[in-house]
């Protein structure tokens, strides 16, 4: 059967799931909307003071974390949005893993409204990229959901195939923080010449920031003044004794 007929059919599908599916809380079942107010409100929060380029915490009045500030990362800024854990994490769950798609415009709605974005002289919205085989799997990528609606809320170019992931690699999850930053060496290009531009790279969740730092490495390789990155949420890896914001 025509491959392109079968992608048409399941998007179809797709849409007409996300149509008549009810409007309700991926957490906490309220309806009105897929993550409301009361469970964002419960929401773990981010520390008060975090590094600007990995969003690590920080010592109170410090701009950069040690490792970032010894070895600058090709990421100049990352900017998450929510803590990763609690209804955050059942939003990313349900748009990565339950596939429900119609999610995204409420998640990029916080995103697109991050000052840094809002102020930011940007030139272009681009998303991290799957590898073809898991976009096979998966039928969509999510970070791309999420970038298309935060492109069309700051009224950016929004360019999907900026980025290809040449190989696949395992979940990552599933490693180490050094295994992870191994097997993502090397594992994105460019496929355009950014020339001088500022790239916003948007992804769902962000834990030891490697895929986002190799993408902007590969940005820059292709001409990129800056690239700067916001997520929804961002899993803290020294959570321990971490303050929270009010």
């Amino acid at each position: 059967m025509n491959t392109p007929i079968i992608k048409n059919v399941s998007r179809a599908l797709k849409a007409t799931v996300d149509f008549v599916m009810p409007i309700v809380c991926v957490d906490c079942g309220s309806e009105g909307s897929f993550l409301c107010a009361s469970c964002l409100a419960n929401a773990p929060k981010l520390p008060i003071n975090s590094c600007m380029k990995c969003a690590e915490h920080t010592a109170e009045h410090v701009r950069l974390c040690g490792d970032c500030a010894t070895l600058p990362p090709p990421l100049d800024r990352l900017v998450p949005i929510y803590r990763y854990g609690g209804p955050v994490r059942s939003a990313v769950h349900a748009l990565k893993y339950r596939h429900i798609t119609a999610i995204a415009p409420t998640m990029a709605q916080p995103m697109s409204q991050a000052s840094f974005a809002r102020r930011a002289k940007l030139d272009c919205v681009a998303p991290t990229p799957m590898h073809a085989d898991r976009l096979r799997e998966r039928g969509y990528n999510q970070a791309a959901l999420l970038a298309q609606n935060v492109a069309d809320n700051l009224q950016l170019r929004y360019i999907e195939d900026a980025l290809t992931k040449t190989r696949p690699t395992p979940s990552q999850v599933e490693l180490t923080r050094q295994e992870r930053a191994f097997s993502l060496k090397n594992a994105f290009v460019a496929n355009y010449d950014f020339d001088d531009a500022h790239v916003l790279l948007i992804d769902d969740v962000c834990t030891t920031g490697n895929t986002l730092m190799n993408c902007a490495a590969a940005l820059k390789r292709a001409g990129a003044r800056r690239v700067s990155a916001v997520v929804f949420a961002k899993e803290l890896i020294n959570a321990e004794s971490v303050g929270e914001t009010s």
